[in-house]
């Protein structure tokens, strides 16, 4: 979802998520929302299974500047310094 949400993978990201860039969501940067869909099949999508775990994370995480300074932040978010 990093590479989505920062451009770095080239897929249209608006085809799956909205992104909010503003911080008017609790103070939250980079906060996504799924898109409606008409299917079921939207329920089992790679977006659906990442919205809640991304928007979970602080802002200090979703805004690193590399993939690799990303994944450092989250091991560390996931084994309890939620500070950071």
């Amino acid at each position: 979802m990093y590479k989505i949400v920062n451009g770095i993978e080239k897929i249209d990201k608006e085809d799956l998520v909205l992104v909010t860039e503003d911080g008017r969501k609790r103070g939250r940067v980079r906060k996504i929302k799924m898109r409606q869909c008409v299917k079921d099949i939207g329920n089992y999508s790679f977006p659906y299974g990442t919205v809640e775990k991304w928007n979970a994370l602080n802002n200090e995480v979703v805004t690193a500047q590399t993939v690799h300074n990303f994944k450092e932040k989250v091991d560390k978010w996931r084994h309890g310094d939620r500070t950071l």
